[in-house]
């Protein structure tokens, strides 16, 4: 008897699949970090069922054979049941339709401790090929996650750009066996808060000797206001063309007013973001821009998102200048909060003197993994 079988999770599926894939992730999260680093089930559901700029999928193994009949799903596998089950691994993807429709993006299988060795991975990361290349995608980006506190001098693997390393751990040595290749490697920085307010003054004083004039500053908690709706837009755009992207082939997005709008009504169904933009004094042209969200599930760990400076106002301070007032700003917001994380390519040097100079240090790193369809 077969010991799994595959299932998709089609959007809007059962709520104990969401709960059930939280449960798997806070298991993994703990045991491969030490505490737990879990998605929201909330926010799960929520990204899973908003497809208007890309397809998503949720691919589970559960015990024991397919059931039969069972109804079948868009991606042709039986759908998950409506009573609960042990879910043994998962695998994640979404399929972009607004730009990069040659991906199959964030790909991210998890595999239960007590069912590993039992080809459960492979055989999801199998379905994921299949249903890229179905929807005519040749190229697959995947992402692993790992320790940094593993012994300096065991084997590690080093993307071509940058001098951060992974470590040749069980997640490794998975995506090498599936014939992945290690495109990049991005950092997870943390920052301890409170970070002291005297702190946070000096730095900002700092950066506006070089910034003030010539920049104003503007913050706001929730929805981005109808006057800035354009300008997220253009800083959005910067960075998905801008940001160091190592091997990962990636086109620069197409961005609007009305896809921020979309996505801000997206990020506040389960959280709220802290927005702070710098904008030229003279012509009214948004010249940088930083986020951090905050997670109703876990308030205590806000996350620094996007922070992008356009290419003509950079060298005047605005990557620290912004990233200090919305820290004052989320002090305000969030007293209580314990810690920010932050994540960068290994390469992006700037980025990460900046985020060192405010106090956060590294914690854990993240291997982008790509594959591509064989030549015909």
């Amino acid at each position: 008897m077969p010991a799994f079988h595959l299932r998709e999770a089609p959007p809007g599926a059962a709520a104990w699949v969401y709960d059930a894939l939280h449960d798997l992730e806070v298991a993994n999260t703990t045991e491969l970090m030490g505490e737990d680093l879990a998605i929201a089930a909330e926010w799960n559901r929520n990204n899973h069922a908003d497809e208007r700029t890309a397809i998503k999928g949720l691919l589970v193994a559960l015990p024991g054979p397919a059931p039969e009949p069972a109804p079948v799903g868009r991606f042709g596998l039986p759908e998950v049941p409506a009573e609960p089950s042990p879910i043994l691994g998962t695998i994640e993807f979404s399929l972009p339709l607004a730009d990069n429709r040659h991906l199959a993006d964030d790909t991210y299988c998890q595999v239960d401790a007590g069912a590993r060795r039992q080809g459960i991975g492979t055989a999801l990361w199998e379905e994921a090929v299949r249903i890229a290349l179905q929807h005519d995608r040749d190229t697959i980006v995947a992402w692993s996650d790992h320790f940094v506190g593993l012994p300096a001098d065991g084997p590690r693997l080093r993307a071509r750009d940058g001098d951060d390393e992974l470590p040749r751990d069980r997640a490794s040595e998975f995506a090498l066996s599936l014939g992945l290749s290690l495109a990049q490697v991005e950092r997870q920085s943390r920052l301890p808060l409170p970070v002291p307010p005297a702190r946070l003054a000096a730095l900002r004083a700092e950066a506006e000797e070089r910034a003030l004039p010539a920049y104003r500053i503007e913050s706001w908690v929730g929805n981005t206001p109808p006057e800035h709706l354009d300008r997220l837009a253009a800083m959005y755009r910067t960075l998905s063309s801008d940001a160091p992207l190592g091997e990962v082939d990636w086109e620069p997005e197409n961005w609007d007013a009305e896809r921020v709008r979309h996505n801000d009504e997206r990020k506040h169904r389960t959280g709220h973001s802290l927005f702070t933009i710098a904008i030229a004094r003279e012509t009214g042209e948004v010249a940088g821009l930083t986020e951090l969200h905050v997670h109703d599930a876990h308030p205590h760990r806000p996350e620094q998102w996007t922070t992008v400076v356009a290419a003509p106002h950079r060298g005047h301070r605005l990557g620290l200048l912004l990233k200090a007032a919305n820290l004052q700003a989320l002090a305000m917001d969030q007293p209580g909060a314990r810690y920010v994380d932050t994540w960068n390519a290994g390469e992006n040097d700037h980025m990460l003197a900046i985020n060192t100079l405010v106090g956060f240090r590294p914690h854990s790193a993240h291997g982008a993994w790509q594959w591509k369809a064989p030549q015909q």
